[in-house]
């Protein structure tokens, strides 16, 4: 036997589903007990997309078995300190953000995330376990995303803390329906048996959290996005959108490179296939907007390749299904944030295409290649972005209702680092509007 497994931590997941998973296998488990790790030799081949029939149903059925990373005897450490490589997708985030904004809101951009992160992590440190604290964080984190310095920092924690627990509410209730075909319901409530059943089929359950982050943060930040209103002078008189080019762009660059890096926590093994992904739908948004636009764009470029990252860790870890969702998604991060600009919501980042649409771009491809039930997933997605979107939607309006919302327009216009902070972020050059 080789010495290479395949780990698959099933947070509190019923053995039903394993065996209903793996009908034509000899696993029994006894249904009574929590699964919590399932070792399946010669998965070391899982980093190439070569997985036994068996190892991928384990892999991409129906979300059986959460957490899967891949680990050798040498880097054992890795795996136990796997937690660690979000913090590097979190400050990827930050970074995107400040590079893509305006230079005089940088560093309120920067610290508005550093709050939500906070809000996030303290809110998720409640449930007694960092790993969720942490998770917690960057859901938080993410719903944020986008809104620049035309947030206050009081409205970024209220909205943060929002996020946080509608990410614990997520996940519980992910738990209940992934599991809603393992118990018996009461007498009192059989008639809920059809819906039961409905779920036990079409739920599924929250994998490489991309439900109860990603997909609620994309909601979340489309909220958010529209009950904010974009920034000031982003749109004529006529209302057409006015050019705002992002001020750094290395910068955001260097963020996407450590959102790449910091993937790697949600799911090693998918991470790989995610990478496929990243850097196709990378050299998709370069080629698409050369012919779009008449020369390439690198805000969209890294737009894109946020949008493979994540639609890649939806979509499994074999080669071709992760190189066709990367060039899927390279061009729709691209028309989905030009569609958003037409309609007055102003998302400098891409973050709605990103983390809302992308994780049904990586499902959708598990369709289409069988590994997969057609519709398999896709009431999961719309629960996580509807229950973001409503969140960020009621907060925002209460923000606005007792003026707490936004900036005042003189602090926006003339930078609200200067204003808020008296400081800018480059404090040895004079900045001027575009």
């Amino acid at each position: 036997m080789s010495g290479c497994f395949l780990v698959g931590v099933a947070i509190s997941h019923d053995a039903h589903n394993l065996s209903h998973a793996f009908p034509n296998t000899s696993e029994r488990l006894d249904g009574a007990v929590s699964v919590r790790y399932l070792l399946c030799p010669r998965a070391g081949t899982l980093a190439f997309g070569q997985g036994s029939p068996l190892t991928c149903r384990v892999l991409l059925s129906a979300g059986a078995v959460k957490g899967l990373f891949a680990f050798t005897p040498h880097a054992f450490s890795m795996v136990m300190l796997m937690a660690d490589f979000l913090p590097l997708f979190a400050l990827g985030a930050i970074l995107m953000e400040a590079g893509m904004g305006r230079a005089k809101g940088a560093t309120h951009s920067f610290v508005k995330g550093m709050v939500a992160l906070s809000v996030g992590v303290l809110v998720g440190a409640l449930s007694g376990s960092w790993r969720e604290a942490l998770l917690c964080g960057t859901a938080a984190l993410l719903a944020t995303v986008g809104l620049g310095d035309r947030i206050t920092l009081i409205a970024a924690a209220v909205l943060a803390a929002g996020i946080a627990v509608a990410h614990r509410i997520l996940v519980v209730t992910d738990r209940a329906f992934s599991s809603a075909g393992a118990f018996n319901l009461p007498e009192a409530l059989a008639g809920w048996a059809p819906v039961q059943k409905w779920l036990a089929i079409y739920w599924l359950p929250d994998y490489a959290a991309l439900w109860s982050v990603h997909a609620l943060a994309g909601g979340a930040a489309l909220g958010a996005l529209m009950v904010t209103g974009p920034r000031i002078g982003r749109y004529l008189r006529n209302g057409q959108p006015a050019a705002m080019p992002a001020h750094n762009l290395p910068m955001a660059g260097i963020g996407a490179l450590l959102l790449w890096v910091g993937a790697q926590a949600f799911s090693p093994p998918l991470w790989q296939g995610a990478s496929v992904s990243a850097f196709s739908a990378l050299l998709t948004a370069l080629l698409w907007t050369r012919w779009r636009f008449g020369k390439t764009d690198p805000s969209f470029a890294f737009t894109g390749f946020w949008s493979g990252l994540i639609a890649g860790i939806g979509s499994g870890v074999s080669f071709l299904p992760s190189l066709a969702v990367g060039v899927v998604a390279g061009v729709v991060a691209v028309a989905f944030s030009l569609a958003l600009d037409q309609r007055f919501v102003d998302d400098p980042v891409g973050i709605v295409a990103a983390e809302g649409v992308a994780p049904l771009l990586g499902i959708t491809g598990q369709w289409f290649w069988g590994e997969a039930s057609w519709g398999l997933g896709v009431i999961s997605w719309g629960v996580a972005v509807l229950a973001g979107f409503v969140m960020a939607q009621c907060l925002g309006g209460l923000l606005r209702a007792f003026g707490v919302l936004r900036p005042v327009p003189a602090d926006e216009l003339a930078g609200v680092d200067l204003r808020l902070y008296g400081i800018v972020a480059y404090p040895e050059f004079e900045l001027r509007e575009a």
